[in-house]
C-alpha cells in the first residue's frame, strides 16, 4: 500500500489526511490546534514562538501520517501563511524542522482545493451541483460547482478569528446586538453580490471547516445527532443566541463547543446565519473534506487537472 499526506496550515488549526493513492480512500486525518493568527494585524509576522509550535505540530502529524503508510507528503500554507510578512522565514523553520517543504497558495488556489475536497467526499458525489463554503480562521473560501465545471472560486477574509479580532474585540465578552449587526452589515456588503440569492434552490449546500464541525458536535452533545449530514439552520441560529449572550467562561459549559474555539465561535455563527440567508438554505450539509483532499486530487490527477487552470 501507497499513501499520500496533505497537511493544511490553516489559521486557526493545523490538520492532516492521509489517502491511499490507489483506491483514494482516506486512511486518516488528524488535527493540531495551533492558533496562527492571533490578536494582532493579518500582515504581522508570525512570532518565533509561534513558528516553533506550528513546525512542531506540522511533525507531529507527519509522524502520524507515516504510522498510517505514507510515504509521500505535501505543506500547504493558507490564509495566515500566506499574509504574514515573514512568511519565507517561516517556510525555512518547517523545512529545517519536518524535511518537508511548505507551499504557500493563493486564496484562488485555496478554494479551488477546498471545492476539490468536499467534490471527492463519498456522500455528496451524486450531486451534479453543490455550492460548498469552507470557512476558517482567516478566511471563508465560496465555491460553486456543476458537475466539474467551477461557476465561482473565490476566498475571501472573513475567517471567525479575523472578524472576531475586528468586530468582537478577541471574543471574551458578550456579543450584543450592536456587535452582531456590524458583522452582519460586513459579511452583507462583501458577500451579496457574490453569492446567487437563493443558491439552495440550485445547488446542494456544504459546509466545511471547524465552525460546522462544531456545530455537530454540539448536536450530537445534546443528543440529536446529525441525520445525513444535516445541520439544520434553525438550530444553528439557536446556538448563535445561547453563545452571543454569554461571555468566554459561559460559552466553554457548552456541550461539545471546543474549548480552545469557544471564543471565535459566536463570529462564526454570524457568519454561517448570513451564508443561510443569503442562500435560503434551511440546512447546511456537513463535509470533513476539504483542501487536503483538493490537494490529493491533484497530486494525483487526472480528476484534479482542471483546479490551477
Amino acid at each position: 500500500m501507497s499513501a499520500i499526506a496533505v497537511v493544511d496550515v490553516g489559521s486557526n488549526s493545523i490538520k492532516v489526511a492521509i489517502v491511499d493513492e490507489q483506491d483514494r480512500r482516506e486512511l486518516g486525518r488528524l488535527t493540531e490546534s495551533v492558533r496562527l493568527q492571533q490578536d494582532v494585524n493579518p500582515g504581522d509576522p508570525l512570532s518565533a514562538e509561534t513558528q516553533a509550535a506550528a513546525a512542531a505540530a506540522i511533525g507531529r502529524l507527519l509522524d502520524f501520517a507515516r504510522t498510517k503508510g505514507a510515504t509521500r507528503f505535501t505543506v500547504l500554507g493558507t490564509s495566515a501563511v500566506r499574509e504574514c510578512s515573514n512568511r519565507q522565514v517561516f517556510a525555512e523553520t518547517v523545512r529545517a524542522v519536518t524535511g518537508v517543504p511548505l507551499t504557500i497558495v493563493s486564496g484562488e488556489v485555496e478554494a479551488r482545493l477546498a471545492g476539490s475536497g468536499v467534490r471527492t467526499d463519498p456522500a455528496y458525489q451524486a450531486y451534479a451541483n453543490i455550492m460548498a463554503f469552507d470557512l476558517g480562521g482567516g478566511s471563508l473560501e465560496v465555491t460553486a460547482i456543476r458537475g466539474q465545471h467551477y461557476v465561482l472560486a473565490r476566498s475571501f477574509p472573513l475567517g471567525s478569528v479575523r472578524m472576531t479580532n475586528g468586530y468582537l474585540r478577541g471574543g471574551a465578552g458578550v456579543v450584543d446586538e450592536l456587535d452582531q449587526a456590524s458583522i452582519r452589515t460586513h459579511l452583507m456588503g462583501v458577500l451579496q453580490t457574490i453569492i446567487p440569492a437563493n443558491a439552495a434552490e440550485n445547488y446542494l449546500i456544504i459546509g466545511a471547516g471547524g465552525a460546522f464541525a462544531a456545530v455537530a458536535l454540539h448536536l450530537e452533545a445534546m443528543g440529536e445527532p446529525p441525520v445525513g449530514g444535516r445541520l439544520p439552520v434553525l438550530r444553528i441560529r439557536e446556538l448563535r443566541d445561547r453563545m452571543c449572550a454569554l461571555d468566554l467562561d459561559g460559552r466553554r459549559k457548552i456541550p461539545g463547543i471546543p474549548a480552545d474555539r469557544a471564543d471565535i465561535m459566536p463570529a462564526a455563527l454570524i457568519t454561517l446565519c448570513v451564508l443561510a440567508d443569503l442562500t435560503g438554505a434551511e440546512s447546511f450539509h456537513l463535509s470533513h473534506y476539504g483542501v487536503r483532499h483538493g490537494m490529493v486530487e491533484l497530486l494525483l490527477g487526472p480528476s484534479g487537472e482542471h483546479l490551477l487552470t
